[in-house]
């Protein structure tokens, strides 16, 4: 399903008593990035009128009490943004739940717990002619080994990968995808994770695939992108593959994508990941990426992501300045400033790339590692 069809063009978020500016991504996410599809939260523990006075955000999104309140506004469908503690449904969130599909509403889920398996929903949805969106579910169609199809595809893509986890590389595939938008591009964007397919209307949740699959899986979007006339195919990363904790997903996406060219998101100011280790330097980062490919292709990191976000204006200066001087790259945090100076390199780089590889080049190209 793409999530930009009419039916989820007008929603209703799902954010009772849980209405923040941090924590909750796909409430965050969505009033960010999708507004215009955002027409009223629920959240009857605010009292401010608009999101914008509640959070700072989301512009002048109404906060509503109820769900019945949130009807006047003409939603098609209602988006779950809130995660339960523990994991299971709270009853008073199933007879919200109920009574959105009892009112003509499609539901997009991005819980673990698979809605439309719970029997209840299923047949009311069903009797209804609607439908249940659970974005962490992964079709059969997406349970395949890779076929290696990279070796005849005629698509550019362009994977983000990080440093470390949440830097950024959701943001700078999403910002970098709305400025080939802005200049008519035929451009797609694949989510990886549940919020990235609720924005991008494409994907597949990549935690939720096993790991002999996660290639295959990403390969399957990519070529579906190719077939359907896309030029550019841009694949939001998952983790890093120099964290011990989330690098299978990472690895996986990269020999999914099989990238012709990697974006490197970052975050300046941190120094050690999650289990306390040293973060590598970009340097070591970008040249460690770039030599796992090319056991396949050649494949640059042409720019660096930002994110910048405990950096001041000064900082964040001198910071875009330094990385240039080192590395040659543009370094631009996509939240601060605009995706040009990102999309142009990338643009002079595939002017002079080759993307077919012959067997005797992947022989010369191992041979320089």
């Amino acid at each position: 399903m793409v999530m930009t069809e009419a039916h989820t063009e007008r929603m209703v978020l799902l954010a009772e008593g849980r209405l923040s500016s941090i924590g909750l991504r796909m409430v965050i996410a969505a009033l960010l990035y999708v507004p215009e599809r955002i027409v009223a939260v629920i959240d009857s523990t605010k009292e401010q009128k608009t999101t914008q006075e509640a959070i700072g955000f989301g512009g002048e999104t109404p906060i509503v009490h109820s769900l019945e309140e949130a009807m006047q506004f003409r939603p098609d469908s209602m988006l779950i943004g809130i995660t339960p503690l523990g994991g299971v449904l709270p009853d008073t969130w199933r007879a919200m739940i109920h009574k959105a599909l009892d009112s003509g509403l499609h539901v997009v889920s991005g819980l673990k717990q698979r809605l439309g398996r719970d029997p209840e929903f299923a047949a009311l949805a069903e009797r209804k002619g609607l439908r249940i969106h659970d974005l962490h579910h992964v079709s059969k169609s997406h349970q395949i080994r890779a076929q290696g199809s990279w070796r005849r595809r005629d698509v550019n893509t362009i994977l983000t990968v990080g440093t470390d986890s949440n830097t950024g590389k959701m943001t700078t595939a999403l910002m970098l995808y709305r400025e080939m938008q802005r200049r008519g591009m035929k451009a797609a964007m694949i989510g990886t994770g549940p919020t990235g397919i609720l924005i991008a209307g494409r994907g597949v949740s990549a935690e939720d695939i096993p790991s002999d699959f996660i290639n295959g899986a990403i390969e399957f979007e990519i070529d579906k992108a190719a077939n359907e006339g896309y030029e550019y195919v841009i694949v939001e990363g998952q983790g890093a593959v120099t964290n011990c904790g989330n690098s299978p997903i990472a690895l996986g996406l990269l020999h999914g994508a099989m990238p012709d060219a990697m974006i490197l998101c970052h975050q300046p100011a941190r120094e050690s990941d999650g289990y306390g280790l040293p973060l590598p330097s970009v340097e070591t980062s970008i040249k460690l990426h770039e030599d796992i490919m090319l056991i396949f292709k050649q494949a640059g990191v042409v720019a660096i992501g930002l994110n910048s976000m405990d950096l001041n204006k000064e900082d964040y200066r001198l910071t875009i300045n330094d990385l240039y001087r080192r590395t040659g790259l543009p370094a631009l945090d996509p939240m601060r400033e605009p995706a040009t100076a990102m999309l142009d390199t990338l643009l002079e780089y595939f002017s002079t790339y080759k993307r077919v590889v012959l067997p005797h080049e992947i022989s010369e190209i191992r041979d320089r590692i």
